[in-house]
């Protein structure tokens, strides 16, 4: 049977990004991938204790759309502790979701009607669009400034129409890293009074901020009502295959959120939730700042080597991803050519503009991720050693 006359025309939209290509041609290489952004990182012990522990006494049912009470009892806590979120009602304001990517998705099924406009921003996280576009949503593309990334503020005010529906912002970013600083969050505060557009705050790697503290969008009286703050703990505590993130949320959005979830998929895994809960319980702050500790260090080192080499590393903010250029070392490749040369040559991936932006030709870099182990990083660099550069001349 011929099933192609059959597809939704949504299937258009769920192309293999070039990082799941990438990771295959590793693969085939026994290569080393700093593409894919998968934590490689070893899970905490205390973690994975904590979900024997769940399934053993029982944690295997359904639990409530919203999630167990107990893990949104644990989020109020760690809002309030670590974003400086305060007041938010477990029962009304917290939702725990099969990872930051439903919860995003879930924003869209519930706010999104076809034609309604979304502001992102280039370099962009290539699921957020996927999402937008099921939701048909007319999405303008505001780029960011290199080499800090930069917001382009007048650019923002004169995107913003009635028909702008959200705006999204992810701090600290992937895949530059840009960590949204206090000032800018209330120079968009000025520029959003008097509209109707919400804040999608994907906060997916709050714990990564190097350079400057990470500041919660909801956080901010000026922000607060119309922010809606998307994240998760895959990355934080290595636990990407649980699928166990959160949205926080104004009231009046809560019973819409639940409803979708319940329809979509029912719940998150409940063991799994309460292991998050006591873990979130268990871990004080030291625990946090080695966290940040450990990816600076990987950031600082990989960044030098990668100078070393004669490549241009964009030094990260904050997250576990470093942008690095080659157009001085190998000028007039594209960045899926440089990539693809990278694995023919050193048997290490990355992940291509062609993910993050509309028109890679003019962005002639790759990202790297380093959630991974220091002696891998120290293997991938020293494979990098032997690129070619380009002659010139």
């Amino acid at each position: 049977m011929n099933f192609q006359p059959l597809l939704s025309h949504q299937t258009e939209l769920f192309t293999t990004p070039y990082l799941r290509q990438i990771t295959l041609e590793v693969l085939k290489v026994n290569g080393i991938n700093l593409g894919q952004g998968v934590c490689l990182l070893p899970t905490p012990d205390f973690v994975i204790e904590a979900a024997h522990k769940a399934a053993l006494e029982g944690h295997n049912r359904y639990s409530n759309p919203r999630g167990t009470l107990s893990m949104r009892k644990a989020l109020a806590k760690k809002f309030e502790h670590f974003n400086g979120i305060k007041g938010l009602d477990p029962e009304q304001n917290i939702l725990v979701t099969a990872g930051s990517t439903a919860g995003f998705e879930a924003v869209c099924g519930v706010l999104l009607n076809p034609g309604d406009e979304a502001i992102v921003f280039e370099p962009t996280y290539p699921y957020h669009i996927t999402a937008l576009k099921r939701y048909q949503a007319n999405i303008k593309y505001l780029p960011l400034r290199e080499p800090d990334w930069a917001f382009d503020f007048d650019a923002i005010r004169d995107a913003i129409t009635e028909r702008t529906k959200i705006i999204v912002v992810n701090t600290p970013g992937n895949p530059h890293g840009k960590v949204v600083s206090r000032e800018d969050l209330l120079t968009l505060a000025k520029i959003l009074e008097g509209t109707n557009v919400v804040v999608i705050a994907d906060e997916i790697y709050e714990y990564m901020a190097f350079d400057r503290p990470h500041v919660s969008a909801a956080s901010l009286p000026e922000l607060h009502d119309r922010t809606i703050t998307v994240g998760g703990y895959s990355k934080t505590f290595s636990i990407t295959g649980w699928r166990i993130g959160f949205v926080a949320l104004p009231s009046a959005l809560s019973a819409h959120f639940a409803s979708f979830l319940d329809f979509v998929y029912v719940c998150a895994p409940t063991p799994y939730q309460e292991a998050v809960a006591a873990a979130i319980e268990h871990f004080d702050d030291s625990f946090y700042t080695e966290l940040n500790a450990g990816y600076l260090r990987k950031r600082d080192h990989f960044a030098a080597g990668l100078r070393q080499i004669g490549l241009e590393p964009n030094v990260p903010q904050g997250a576990y991803y470093m942008i690095c250029r080659f157009d001085k070392a190998f000028p007039n490749l594209t960045s899926l050519e440089f990539a693809q040369r990278m694995i023919r040559e050193t048997g290490v991936g990355s992940v291509p503009s062609n993910d993050f932006v509309r028109e890679p030709e003019k962005a002639p870099w790759v990202r790297f991720c380093l959630a991974i182990g220091d002696e891998v990083i120290d293997a991938a660099l020293d494979r990098l050693a032997g690129l070619k550069p380009v002659a010139v001349g």
